[in-house]
């Protein structure tokens, strides 16, 4: 087969068009398209090999005499390319028992198997023959997925995927070689494990709190382990609902793309309750011992404006799980967020924290009042 015919033949196979097989490859569209009405008959070796890599083939593939669709078997996945001197049910069969895909070094998409597809919430198809690294890798771990691709380093690394659904996914992620070009990603969903994490920090943070005023500091840390887990959060929080003494505390951190800044709050809780439809509903589903999970309606930003992060905290969907001692809560943007199952699980947790910290601060405050009175008890004189 020709130069023209085969480039042609492994472009469309891969579902590129000129345009974007010019970008993978650097080779001028209009330089592709007169390869392939046969315009062209020679090339420069560093052209060939550019578009060669883009297509993940051999320079001698590309310039073979032979039929491509024979020698490149669509298989069950039309769209996939061969990696050469690699069979190609070989791969599939390593990628489909692994939750893994096949990357080219360039960042373009080889081959995915099902599940793997099913965690970024695509099919297959739309997957395949486009750049994964610009696709279901967040922002902030392509730097790390592009070396992953570029060396030979089988090292895993934690990584966020972004979802279709604009969500995001923490994995680990394992690349092995299959050709100079290629690379195997082995995907491991680590969502459970950062739950854990997350929960953790929680706890070793809540064990140096003396004082009820920093529990800012837990507040601090939880919200930095949400945003590591690629939560979109607007700002995480603890309410704090004292009946005996008619107090609410309030803390709130905000994550770096909010501006990194944390708020403490009191109000008299019966007063709160009278004029906030929102505050009467949180202390009803905190009796109840239910989760809440509901829109940020007007008067809930009212609420909010009572305090110092007046402006800074307008979510639009607020979770707060309840606890002994209050609520802990996690502010969401507007945008629908999926897999909050995950979400919950480590509010939960960390209520679980919180709850031990409280009880052991309240013992405490209650020994020292206790001491405090005694102190003030009149001596009896002796006889």
């Amino acid at each position: 087969m020709p130069l023209g015919r085969t480039l042609k033949a492994l472009r469309q196979k891969q579902s590129l068009n000129q345009k974007a097989l010019s970008a993978l490859s650097g080779v001028s569209q209009a330089t592709i398209s007169r390869i392939e009405t046969g315009r062209v008959r020679q090339l420069r070796s560093s052209a060939l090999k550019n578009l060669a890599d883009a297509l993940g083939v051999s320079v001698d593939f590309l310039m073979g005499d032979h039929d491509v669709f024979a020698a490149l078997p669509a298989g069950p996945n039309p769209g996939a390319a061969a990696v050469p001197g690699v069979r190609e049910d070989r791969f599939r069969q390593i990628a489909d028992g692994l939750d893994a895909f096949v990357i080219h070094e360039q960042g373009r998409i080889l081959y995915v198997n099902q599940s793997c597809a099913d965690l970024v919430g695509y099919r297959r198809e739309e997957l395949l023959g486009k750049n994964g690294i610009e696709l279901v890798f967040a922002a902030q771990s392509r730097p790390l997925a592009q070396r992953m691709v570029s060396t030979l380093s089988a090292e895993p690394y934690e990584a966020l995927l972004v979802r279709r659904d604009g969500s995001a996914v923490p994995v680990e992620i394992a690349g092995r070689t299959i050709n100079d070009n290629a690379r195997l990603a082995v995907i491991r969903n680590v969502t459970e494990r950062r739950v854990h994490q997350t929960c953790t920090h929680a706890q070793q943070a809540a064990l140096e709190v003396e004082q009820l005023a920093e529990l800012g500091r837990v507040v601090r840390v939880v919200a930095d382990e949400f945003e590591e887990m690629g939560v979109p959060l607007e700002g995480f929080g603890v309410n704090v609902i004292a009946e005996d003494s008619d107090r609410l505390t309030c803390f709130l951190a905000l994550p770096e793309t909010r501006g990194y800044r944390q708020f403490h709050d009191q109000f008299p809780l019966q007063s709160m309750v009278e004029q906030h439809a929102s505050i009467r509903g949180l202390v009803s589903h905190w009796r109840r011992g239910k989760l809440w999970e509901r829109e940020a309606d007007a008067d809930h930003l009212a609420a909010v404006a009572r305090g110092s992060a007046a402006g800074c905290f307008t979510p639009s969907v607020v979770i707060d799980v309840p606890f002994a001692h209050g609520t802990v809560f996690i502010g969401l943007p507007s945008a629908p967020v999926a897999r909050t199952e995950g979400i919950v699980a480590a509010l939960t947790g960390v209520s679980l924290a919180l709850a031990a910290a409280l009880k052991r601060l309240n013992a405490v405050a209650s020994l020292q009042t206790e001491l405090a009175e005694r102190r003030q008890e009149p001596q009896a004189v002796p006889a």
